[in-house]
Formats: C-alpha cells, structure tokens, sequence
C-alpha cells in the first residue's frame, strides 16, 4: 500500500514557504506575481500536492535576499533580513494591487469600507434607502449589490453604529411608494 502522507521534510519546506510569505507581507496573488511562479503551483506546494524543487526555490530566492539551498535548508534561519530592495520596490510599483498584501486584508472587506470610507462621506447624516447607499458606494468605486449593501447595514444597526427604521419605499423620481423599507442614518442623528 502507498503512503500518501507527506515527509517530515516536505511538511518544514511548506512550512518555510509560508513563512517567507508572512515576513514579505504577501498574499499568494502577491507572492506569484514577485516570484514569477504561477499561483496554482504555489498552492499546490502549500497544500502538498507538489515538492519545492530547486529550481522553484531558485526562482523564489531571486527577489529576496536568499538562495534557493537557503529555502530548501531547514537548518538556515529565515528572518527579517529577507526583506529586499526589490520587495520595497514591489510594494511601491503595485500599492494599487490590494490584493496583494496582508496588511490590506481589512481594507478589502465590506466591514471596514462602510466604517471607514462610506460613512465619512456623510451620507449617513439623514435617513438613506439602500438604492441611495449603493448610488454612494459606486461613485466611490465599489460595486456591491443592495443584498450585499442591505446586509452590511444591518449589521452596523445591529452593533449600533447605525441606527434603522422603517419608512414608504422612495422611488427614484422622489415619489413614495407602498410598500415599507428600512431606511438607515447615524445614530442620535435628527431624523428627517
């Protein structure tokens, strides 16, 4: 019978690949793109479908301030020391690539866009439908459906950063409608 499990060496290796990505700051899309290895193949390393060979190692060294033997040497310490000229000058070149990097993990979601970017706006300071929220969120470059607006506004209601009540659906054309929707606004905010 085979044995599919993975080898004490194969587990450190993977280990060791994760590491470098934690130091450098990236995210497997980020990490592809500086080491110029795909990100399928980069994943099947991390999960153990596929070995870290040499040249792989190699080719993910080049960046850093490493050989590809230092990669594939569990006795040589991967530290800070790692960072690069050539990493700074990838996050400089790709700062608009969000998806990138660690750090910017809270920025991509939803949570920390409404708290953070949509709120500020203001548009928050009087009671808002969601079609008005979404309206809001587009011309700030983000394209969420109104379910996926609707449940953020929820939520914020929920843990009391928003306060909600229901009201007459207003058309676009200013017009009120029968049916009753939630609209939604600052807390302790007069309402309109």
């Amino acid at each position: 019978m085979e044995n599919n499990e993975p080898s004490a060496y194969s587990i450190v290796i993977r280990k060791r690949l994760k590491l470098i990505m934690e130091i450098a700051g990236l995210e497997v899309a980020g990490f592809s793109e500086f080491t110029k290895v795909s990100v399928s193949h980069i994943y099947a390393i991390s999960n153990g479908r596929k070995n870290l060979t040499a040249q792989t190692a190699n080719k993910i060294a080049i960046g850093f301030k490493l050989n590809g033997w230092n990669i594939l040497n569990p006795d040589f310490k991967i530290t800070e020391a790692i960072k690069s000229p050539a990493l700074n000058k990838f996050y400089a070149d790709h700062k608009e690539a969000t998806d990138y990097f660690k750090e910017t993990i809270s920025e991509r979601k939803d949570s920390y866009f409404f708290e953070h970017e949509l709120i500020p706006t203001g548009i928050f300071d009087k009671p808002v439908y969601i079609w008005e929220v979404r309206e809001a969120c587009i011309a700030l470059g983000r394209n969420l459906s109104s379910k996926q607006i609707a449940q953020m506004a929820d939520y914020l209601a929920a843990t009391n950063k928003l306060e909600s009540e229901n009201r007459p659906i207003k058309k676009k054309n200013g017009d009120l409608g029968e049916r009753i929707v939630k609209v939604y606004y600052l807390e302790k905010r007069k309402k309109d």
